[in-house]
């Protein structure tokens, strides 16, 4: 099984930050990479001293890990593992409504192929090596279904056996706090990546930030990121068997992985968590779903690569 990232699909951004002639060392910025949520973190801010720049990252670091305590699948002393062990959170957090309450807004406009209850679906398929019976996938469903979850300020309770996963928008959601969280303190030019990118102000010199898209057998697009942000998943991001032929990416559904009906799906928008929940999604869909899908939300751009290497863009 492979895990090292949920999606096949990188994003990578062109570096900005070496020093162009005739500007001091201490202008050019900060950079920072990390891990966040099992997934590779960048942060790179420009268009101001270093010394503020590492100011500004070291308050990014710990808005970081204050969101991880509440959305990671692999922390102990994390909000969310407590819920999936105990079947409820008392008093969630304000963070913790927010994304629910985004989650289930995203469920509902994708009839459902949006759903973090898959985890006991999820579990199944990784401990059989991508490979469970018909009885177990049928008893992992029977543990799922958002419409049973019980959410509220007092409480998050989820049905006997049940779990959520939130990997598919937390990424995108801590990536619009950051960011939220940065402009408050000043910042103007910034690409923050916390499994998501989302693009700050432009770097000096360009109209917006390069940010390439890539896809296994296509050719990578770059695109330009300014005051927006950017998601991609891909059905074989990660896989659950030794062969590589078994989605991480499930059908709520019926419980069978998802079809490799895309190369990636990569959407734009003004939140890193809406771009995140819906490009999981999308993967999920066909092109006619992925734009009803799209046409809910307000500026909303999709770039996609079918599987036979065409693009779908809207």
């Amino acid at each position: 099984m492979s895990l090292s990232r949920r999606r096949f699909i990188t994003i990578a951004a062109g570096s900005v930050l070496a020093a162009r002639p005739g500007r001091a060392a201490t202008e050019d910025g900060a950079r920072w990479r990390g891990v966040a949520l099992g997934a590779e973190a960048d942060l790179r801010i420009v268009g101001m001293p270093r010394m503020h720049a590492q100011n500004l990252i070291a308050i990014a670091c710990a808005e970081i890990e204050r969101l991880e305590k509440q959305f990671s699948l692999y922390r102990q002393d994390s909000a969310l593992v407590a819920l999936n062990d105990s079947g409820f959170l008392r008093d969630p957090s304000p963070d913790m409504l927010e994304l629910l309450g985004l989650a289930g807004s995203v469920h509902a406009a994708s009839d459902g192929m949006f759903d973090p209850t898959i985890q006991p679906l999820w579990t199944v398929y990784a401990e059989s090596r991508g490979a469970p019976s018909g009885d177990e996938i049928e008893t992992a469903l029977g543990k799922t279904g958002w419409r049973k979850v019980e959410v509220s300020s007092s409480i998050v309770r989820l049905p006997d056996g049940g779990g959520l996963t939130l990997n598919g928008i937390a990424q995108g959601f801590i990536t619009d706090k950051v960011v939220a969280l940065l402009k408050s303190h000043g910042l103007q030019r910034a690409l923050v990546n916390v499994g998501e990118i989302s693009a700050v102000g432009r770097p000096a010199g360009l109209d917006a930030w390069p940010v390439q898209l890539d896809a296994p057998g296509s050719a990578r697009r770059t695109i330009g990121l300014r005051d927006r942000a950017v998601a991609t998943s891909g059905a074989m991001g990660t896989t659950l068997d030794g062969g590589g032929a078994v989605s991480h990416i499930l059908d709520p559904r019926h419980g069978q992985p998802a079809p490799s009906l895309w190369q990636r799906v990569s959407i734009q928008h003004g939140s890193a968590a809406l771009a995140d929940g819906l490009s999981t999604a999308g993967v999920l869909m066909s092109a006619d779903e992925l734009a009803a899908l799209a046409g809910q939300f307000g500026d909303v751009s999709v770039d996609a690569i079918s599987r036979e290497g065409e693009p779908f863009l809207l």
